[in-house]
């Protein structure tokens, strides 16, 4: 079954990088050096880096000129209440983040087989995707679009929340639906690549959508993120093209796997042009006690969708489990189950994915500002 056609629209831890090449973990007990990086999936060889890690415990502390605890100006700087005056909302939506909504809808996606693209899975997907966001009052735009890898065509799909103040002002918050495996065409339940940052997403639509905020919201699900991340290059084409103001862009990957469990600490990756929005999570984080690790390197993770964001000039951020798995050499951490057969939910830890979502969540309502 084919997607309906896109609507015609007018085109329309907690410290960071410093610019020394230097990252700092959790409460500061540790210094990464980052040298080098490679695409996700590859290994890059830092034998000149350090690294000691402490329990990632979250705190409020200051080096090597970066805060933590929050920052205003540059492209993702909130115009109007800052993450510290909506702590009390922030405590709230983060609360009323479900861990069972996101284990049924990692669930549901995972129990299709496959969402790899171009496959009958893939197209149920999509479907399933856009009646949930229809239940929650959204409209639902199909954005089709071609590509190499696959016949025929996929599509992203967008849900607005128009903004009550200033409409014309976009957040976005982004994650791919399709799967891959070693035999995708056959068995690619994704359960942590990528049905968990969708469940991310279709949480923050379920929660947000009923509370009015001053700058719009976007709640996207891109295609083809596994042929080369095809959904993302597609839309920022036209978002370019239309002169849309994205002021910046969460793009979850694979936030489900935590070998540690409730000890595990998540990663917030950006680059230069979006650390302001890697402090604004990393405080949200802060607040609400939930460990991580701050990465400001673009070349990390590269060529997943948040890349092609950044590189169309829109501040994007990547909520993940993996920066270093798929990015450091010699680090202790390790994906087994990506893009293999056995990336299943019974292999996720659920209770501290459930706590990275609602800094997810949280994080995102505050950039697009309550109305409370």
């Amino acid at each position: 079954m084919r997607p309906p056609p896109r609507r015609v629209i007018a085109k329309g831890g907690h410290t960071t990088n410093t610019g020394d090449g230097m990252v700092r973990f959790g409460k500061l007990a540790a210094l990464v050096i980052l040298a080098c990086s490679t695409p996700k999936g590859e290994s890059t060889d830092t034998s000149a880096a350090t690294a000691t890690t402490s329990g990632g415990t979250s705190g409020g502390s200051t080096s090597g000129g970066s805060t933590s605890g929050g920052t205003s100006g540059g492209s993702g700087a909130l115009d109007e209440q800052s993450i510290a005056e909506l702590g009390a909302w922030i405590d709230e939506v983060a609360a009323q983040v479900s861990e069972d909504e996101l284990t049924a809808t990692i669930t549901e996606l995972e129990e299709l087989g496959t969402r790899y693209t171009g496959t009958a899975g893939n197209e149920t997907a999509q479907t399933l995707l856009i009646e949930r966001l229809e239940d929650y009052g959204l409209d639902v735009e199909v954005d089709p679009f071609t590509g190499r890898g696959f016949d025929g065509e996929t599509a992203n799909i967008i849900a607005r929340m128009p903004g009550t103040t200033h409409p014309e002002v976009v957040w976005m918050f982004s994650a791919h639906h399709d799967s891959t495996s070693e035999s995708p065409e056959l068995a690619a339940p994704g359960a942590d690549d990528n049905a968990s940052g969708v469940a991310v997403v279709l949480e923050a639509a379920r929660l947000l959508s009923a509370q009015p905020h001053h700058y719009s919201i976007w709640f996207v699900l891109t295609g083809a993120e596994e042929q080369g991340s095809l959904g993302s290059a597609h839309m920022v084409e036209w978002l370019a093209d239309e002169g849309v103001d994205v002021r910046g862009v969460m793009a979850p990957d694979m936030i489900g796997y935590w070998p540690l469990e409730d000890s595990d600490a998540f990663d917030i990756l950006g680059d230069e042009e979006s650390e302001a929005l890697v402090l604004q999570m990393a405080e949200v984080a802060d607040l609400l006690g939930v460990a991580y690790q701050s990465w400001i390197e673009h070349r990390y993770c590269y060529g997943d969708d948040h890349t092609n964001f950044q590189e169309a000039g829109f501040p994007a951020i990547s909520p993940m489990d993996c920066v270093e798995a798929h990015n450091v050499m010699g680090t202790a951490e390790e994906t087994p189950h990506y893009h293999r057969a056995t990336d299943t939910i019974d292999t996720l830890h659920m209770p501290f994915t459930t706590r990275v979502a609602s800094v997810m969540v949280a994080t995102l309502s505050a950039w697009g500002q309550p109305e409370l």
